[in-house]
C-alpha cells in the first residue's frame, strides 16, 4: 500500500479522489461531531432557507433573513444581522456513536442563535448538511457491506467451483448464468416487492444489503472460478495437494491470494455501483424512508418537481455528494487497476498523458547532467562491431545488418524515473542460410535485442542504432510497412508455445488465419492442405487430421513444431527462435534441433538461435554471440565453444562453458560449478566492464570504461582471425585466465 500511494503522487485524480473518500468517510464516522443539528431537527420559521454562511473580515457568519413570501418561500437578508459562527463551539447535545456524550460541534451558534444552514433548509426547515452527513452512514456503509457479503459469496462459490470442477462446478455455474440473465434493476425491484412494504430503517437496511449481495456475487464468481480453475494446475497448488492440506486452506491461503489485486479492483469498482444501487430503491420509496435518513431519500424527499430544483437548487446537493463518491472510486478503481496492470497505463485513452509526463518528468532525468542517481549509472553504449564471419560476396548485402543497436526501457521505481539499458550498442551481421546463436544469463538483452527486429518491443522502449534487412532500414518503419516483414519475412518462434495460440480456435483456423496475411482469397480448403503439407514437412504426422484439433489437444513439442509450420506458412526468410527448446525435455530438444538445421538445408532459411544452453547453442550455430549487460562479450565461431576446454577468450564465456553439466559427472564427486555473485542491474550498469563484479581476474582498469570488442590473437590461430573472433576483455592474450 506504501507504494500505491507514492504511485498515486503520478496521478493527481487519483489521489483528490482517495482525500476525498477520505474525508467523506471521516465524516461519516464523526457525523455527530461534523454535523451542526440533529437529522430531525426542524425550523418551521426557516422552511426552505437559502444557505446563510458569508465571511466578514475572514470571519464565518450566519447572515439572518426573513420571509417576505410564504407561498414561494422567499428571502430577504438582513442588513448588519449576522450571527458569529464558532469552531468547536457547543450546541446541541448528543451521543458520539451512541456511547460518548458530548455537546461540541466543529461548528455552529450559541444556543438560541440564529440557526446556520451550510447547505440551505428543506421543506420543514430541516438543515440539509446535517441530513446529507447522517444520511452518508447508510449510503457510504451499505456499498460496503454489500460489497463483503457479495464477494465473500462470489469467493466461496467461485472458489469451490474452480477448484473441484465436475457436477457442483454446473450446477454453481448455472444458477449464476441465471442471475446474470436477468437484468439487475429489474432482478432487485423483483426481489424487494416478495418482501414487506413497511420496514423500520434497520430491516431496510439488512434487506438492501441481502438483495444487493445476491445480485451483485454470480459476475465476479464466474471470474474468479475461471482464475482458480488454472491456478489449481500450478506446481505449488499440487504440492500442497500431495501434503494432505486441506482444500479450504488451499483455497483460501494459495489460490485466491494469486488474485488479490482482481478483488481489489472490484471491490472499488462494485461500491459505487452499489450506492447508486441503494439511491434508486430509496428515491423509489422501496428502500430507506423517514426518519432514517439516506442520500436516496434525500433526493425523493426534496427533488419533488423542476419547480423545486428551480426555487430551491440547494436540494440538489445530496446528487453532488452522490456524483462525487461515485467519480472518486471509479478514479480510485482505475488507479488500482493501471497499478495492478501496468502496461494498461499505455493505452490509446493515456498515451498522450503518457507521452507528456515522459518529457517532462523522465526525459530531463536522463539528458541533464545534474548528477542525480540515473545519470550516474548512465553508460554511453560501445560502438564495437561484432565481426560477422564469412564475408559476403562482393555487392551483396547481408540478410541482417544491425549496428550500434541501443535499446533503453523509461520505467518508474517509486517517483524516479530510470532508464533500464537492456541494450547497449551491439552490432552483427547474418548472412543467407546462416545460423546465428545468442547465449547468456537472463536479463542479458538477448530476447530484446531480436524483439526489436520486427518491432515488437512496448511503447516505453526506447530504440536507436540501425537495422538492415537486405540493406532496407527497418527502424522507423510504420506498422503498413512492417507488415511486408513481419511473419512474409520475419517469423518468431517462442519459448513456450502453448501461450502463442487463441485456446477457443483450432489448428484450421489459426493456419487459414495466416494464409489469408499473403493470400486474401485463399478458402479453407486450400489453408488446409498448404497446412498440412507445412506440418508434413516440420515432421507432425497425420495433420490435415489435427487441423481440427485445439492447442490443448497437442504436447509442447507438437506445438512447438507447429509454430515453426506458422513461420514457414508465409515463406519466412529470417526465423528468430526465441530460446524454442528451454520447456522440452532432451529428447524434444533434440528433435526440434535437428528440425531447425533441415530446415536451413533444405530451404536456405537463416536462423537467430537464443538460449541459456552453450553447448545447445554450440551444437546448432555457425556463430556464437555471447551477450551479458545488454553488450556482446564475446563473438566467433561455434567450434570454439565444443573443445574439451573451450576455445573462448572472455571469462564470462568461459565460466558459461563452466557451468554447464557434463555427460557422467555425479554430484558425490564434484560439485556443479556456478557464477559467482548476481547478474548486473540494467537500471544501474557498472561503469566500466558490466562482468567485473563476478570475474575473478578483474582488475582496477576494468571499471574504468567499457572495454571495445578486439580481436583475438595468439594462440587462436590465423584460421580463427578469418572466422571472425572478438571478445571485450583488457586481460592480454597471454594472461593467465
Amino acid at each position: 500500500m506504501k507504494k500505491f500511494l507514492v504511485y498515486l503522487r503520478l496521478r493527481p485524480l487519483g489521489m483528490v479522489s482517495l482525500i476525498a473518500l477520505f474525508i467523506l468517510y471521516l465524516m461519516m464516522i464523526f457525523a455527530e461531531f461534523i454535523a451542526p443539528y440533529d437529522p430531525t431537527a426542524s425550523f418551521p420559521e426557516q422552511t426552505y432557507h437559502p444557505p446563510n454562511v458569508r465571511f466578514s473580515g475572514g470571519k464565518p457568519q450566519a447572515q439572518e433573513a426573513r420571509v417576505i413570501n410564504r407561498i414561494n418561500w422567499r428571502y430577504v437578508r438582513v442588513r448588519g444581522a449576522y450571527e458569529e459562527i464558532a469552531f468547536l463551539g457547543r450546541g446541541e447535545p448528543y451521543r458520539l456513536w451512541g456511547l460518548i456524550p458530548a455537546s461540541r460541534h466543529l461548528f455552529t451558534v450559541k444556543p438560541g442563535g440564529y440557526p446556520v444552514f451550510l447547505m440551505g433548509a428543506d421543506n420543514l426547515g430541516r438543515d440539509v448538511f446535517s441530513r446529507i452527513v447522517y444520511g452518508s452512514r447508510i449510503s457510504l456503509t451499505i456499498g460496503f457491506a454489500a460489497t463483503a457479503v457479495s464477494l465473500a459469496l462470489a469467493i466461496l462459490l467461485g472458489g469451490l467451483a474452480g477448484y473441484f470442477g465436475g457436477a457442483g462446478d454446473w450446477l454453481i455455474m448455472r444458477f449464476s448464468e441465471f442471475f446474470m440473465l436477468i437484468p439487475g434493476l429489474y432482478l432487485i425491484l423483483f426481489l424487494r416487492s416478495l418482501l414487506a412494504a413497511n420496514m423500520d430503517s434497520g430491516q431496510a437496511y439488512m434487506m438492501i444489503t441481502v438483495i444487493l449481495s445476491l445480485v451483485g456475487w454470480p459476475g465476479t464468481a464466474r471470474t474468479i472460478r475461471g482464475m482458480v480453475h488454472a491456478i489449481k494446475r500450478e506446481e505449488f497448488v499440487m504440492n500442497a495437494q500431495l501434503e494432505m492440506i486441506p482444500a479450504p486452506v488451499i483455497i483460501s491461503g494459495h489460490i485466491i491470494p494469486q488474485i488479490a489485486s482482481l478483488l481489489i479492483v472490484s471491490i472499488a469498482l462494485s461500491i459505487p455501483g452499489f450506492i447508486m444501487t441503494e439511491t434508486t430503491l430509496s428515491y423509489l420509496g422501496l428502500g430507506i424512508t423517514d426518519p432514517a435518513v439516506s442520500w436516496g431519500s434525500l433526493i425523493k424527499r426534496d427533488i419533488s418537481t423542476l419547480s423545486n430544483l428551480r426555487n430551491y437548487p440547494w436540494l440538489l446537493c445530496p446528487v453532488w455528494f452522490l456524483l462525487g463518491v461515485t467519480l472518486a472510486f471509479n478514479f480510485v478503481g482505475d488507479c488500482l487497476r493501471d497499478f495492478y496492470d501496468p502496461y494498461h497505463v499505455l493505452g490509446k485513452g493515456n498515451i498522450g498523458r503518457v507521452k507528456r509526463f515522459v518529457a517532462r518528468r523522465l526525459l530531463p532525468l536522463f539528458t541533464k547532467n545534474s548528477g542525480n542517481a540515473v545519470q550516474k549509472t548512465e553508460v554511453p553504449p560501445a560502438k564495437d562491431t561484432a565481426n560477422a564471419g564469412p564475408s559476403p560476396e562482393s555487392g551483396s548485402p547481408p540478410l541482417l545488418e544491425v549496428r550500434d543497436l541501443v535499446v533503453r526501457f523509461s520505467v518508474l521505481r517509486g517517483r524516479a524515473g530510470v532508464s533500464v539499458q537492456a541494450v547497449r550498442g551491439i552490432s552483427y551481421r547474418l548472412e543467407k542460410g546462416e545460423i546465428l546463436g545468442i547465449v547468456g544469463e537472463s536479463g542479458s538483452g538477448k530476447s530484446v535485442g531480436t524483439q526489436v527486429i520486427p518491432s515488437l518491443l512496448p511503447k516505453n522502449a526506447a530504440v536507436s542504432g540501425s537495422i538492415r534487412y537486405e540493406g532496407k532500414e527497418l527502424l522507423g518503419l510504420d506498422a503498413g510497412a512492417l507488415r511486408t516483414y513481419r511473419g512474409k519475412k520475419i517469423g518468431v518462434i517462442y519459448q513456450e508455445p502453448g501461450r502463442s495460440y487463441d485456446p477457443l480456435q483450432n489448428m484450421g483456423n489459426v493456419f487459414w488465419e495466416t494464409f489469408k496475411n499473403s493470400e486474401p482469397g485463399i478458402t479453407k480448403a486450400e489453408a488446409g492442405e498448404k497446412a498440412a503439407a507445412l506440418l508434413a514437412e516440420t515432421g507432425l504426422p497425420r495433420g490435415r487430421e489435427r487441423l481440427s484439433n485445439f492447442p490443448h489437444q497437442f504436447s509442447g513439442g507438437q506445438l512447438q513444431r507447429i509454430g515453426i509450420a506458422l513461420a514457414l506458412a508465409q515463406g519466412c526468410e529470417l526465423l528468430i527462435a526465441d530460446e524454442p527448446t528451454t520447456a522440452l525435455d532432451v529428447t524434444i530438444q533434440k528433435q526440434i534441433v535437428a528440425l531447425l538445421k533441415t530446415l536451413r538445408k533444405q530451404r536456405q532459411i537463416s536462423i537467430i538461435f537464443i538460449s541459456h544452453d552453450i553447448d545447445l547453442v554450440a551444437e546448432i550455430s555457425d556463430r556464437i554471440l555471447v551477450m551479458y549487460g545488454g553488450l556482446i562479450m564475446e563473438s566467433g565461431p561455434a567450434k570454439l565453444f565444443t573443445g574439451p576446454e573451450g576455445g573462448p577468450r572472455h571469462p564470462y564465456a568461459k565460466a558459461l562453458l563452466a557451468a554447464s553439466p557434463r555427460f557422467g559427472s555425479h554430484y558425490s564427486r564434484e560439485r556443479l560449478r556456478t557464477i559467482p555473485g548476481r547478474v548486473t542491474d540494467p537500471a544501474e550498469p557498472e561503469p566500466g566492464c558490466p562482468f567485473a563484479p563476478r570475474c575473478g581476474f578483474a582488475k582496477p582498469a576494468c571499471t574504468a570504461g567499457v572495454p571495445p570488442l578486439i580481436p583475438a590473437h595468439g594462440d587462436s590461430g590465423e584460421e580463427l582471425l578469418r572466422g571472425g573472433h572478438e571478445y571485450r576483455c583488457i586481460l592480454e592474450a597471454g594472461e593467465d585466465r
